[in-house]
């Protein structure tokens, strides 16, 4: 059992980031953060309920700018494409899926994220999909 994670959120790529605030304001989540990343040229906000998992709703700033999202929103105009964990040992993790054969390939090196004030990169799973990890 691979033991140093912890589920942190799930990632919504929108079109139309305030459609997706208002039905999930009339599911009971409340805005909790709302930042600017401009080096994904993307808005990140995290919504966060009392008994739900937080949702963070991905949007592109300008719709011209160029985005990690623009593949996923292209096809839907809303559509969950990444699991989050956080992670305090990194390396551990990816011997662990090792030791374990599992596919956790790096697609997105070490980077801040501005929304939870930490690093943050991102692997591929063949059996989970686009993995975000926050180093803790």
């Amino acid at each position: 059992m691979i033991k140093n994670l912890k589920f942190n959120h799930f990632g919504l790529a929108v079109k139309n980031k305030k459609k997706s605030e208002v039905f999930l304001l009339n599911l009971g989540y409340k805005k909790k953060k709302e930042v600017i990343d401009n080096n994904q040229k993307v808005r990140a906000t995290i919504m966060t309920h009392p008994v739900n998992f937080d949702i963070e709703i991905i949007s592109k700033i300008r719709q011209s700018d160029v985005t990690p999202i623009d593949r996923l929103i292209s096809i839907n105009s809303s559509v969950i494409y990444h699991i989050c964990f956080e992670c305090s040992d990194i390396k551990k993790l990816e011997i662990e899926m090792k030791k374990k054969n599992l596919l956790f390939k790096k697609i997105v090196k070490r980077t801040f994220s501005p929304l939870f004030n930490k690093d943050v990169s991102f692997y591929f799973s063949d059996s989970m999909g686009i993995i975000e990890i926050i180093h803790l």
